[in-house]
């Protein structure tokens, strides 16, 4: 779909057309589960969080009229569902995010105007903070505190094997996260 069709299917969805509607949901929703759930770790609550979305899409429809780029405006509500959650139920430290220095080996790409650099930064740290506990604790010691797996290995009595495997995956998802962006 070209800018100025889409542009037309976002005046026809604020207008509340069902079939534009459907259209966007069989479009976007497998994408915005999959992204809630790379976030989350919850298959559960990534489904709930997707029909909420699309509620929240549908009943401020009228709002719609200045998206320009029906993407990105989605995947900010998703962000946004993302927040009330972590905010609700999983609370979020800030050690558990990433620097702008961090991101060009995850992220690669422009990531040169401020707002994208925000965005990319609290997506990373919500998926930083969904890791499973051991693994969140061995890829930050590496990253935030530089040690080698050797000395994480020492540090929390497990092979450098297990450590390696563990920051393996942890990257894995976090450039998942930059597939989806």
């Amino acid at each position: 779909m070209n800018g100025t069709q889409e542009s037309e299917y976002i005046q026809r969805l604020s207008g509340g057309s069902y079939e534009v509607f459907d259209y966007f949901y069989l479009k976007y929703a497998p994408l915005v589960e999959t992204f809630a759930r790379a976030l989350l770790k919850d298959k559960s609550i990534a489904e709930d969080i997707c029909q909420d979305v699309f509620l929240r899409l549908w009943l401020r429809r009228r709002s719609l009229r200045g998206v320009r780029a029906f993407k990105p405006f989605l995947f900010t509500i998703v962000k946004h569902a993302v927040y009330d959650y972590y905010s609700r139920g999983k609370p979020i430290t800030l050690e558990q995010g990433l620097t702008s220095e961090e991101l060009p080996e995850l992220f690669g790409g422009d990531l040169a105007r401020e707002e994208d650099l925000r965005d990319v930064i609290s997506l990373a740290s919500l998926t930083i903070a969904a890791m499973p506990e051991q693994r969140r604790k061995i890829f930050l010691m590496s990253r935030r505190m530089g040690l080698t797996q050797q000395e994480i290995a020492a540090r929390e009595g497990i092979s450098p094997k297990t450590v390696e495997y563990h920051i393996g995956r942890a990257l894995e998802q976090l450039k998942a996260l930059s597939a989806l962006l």
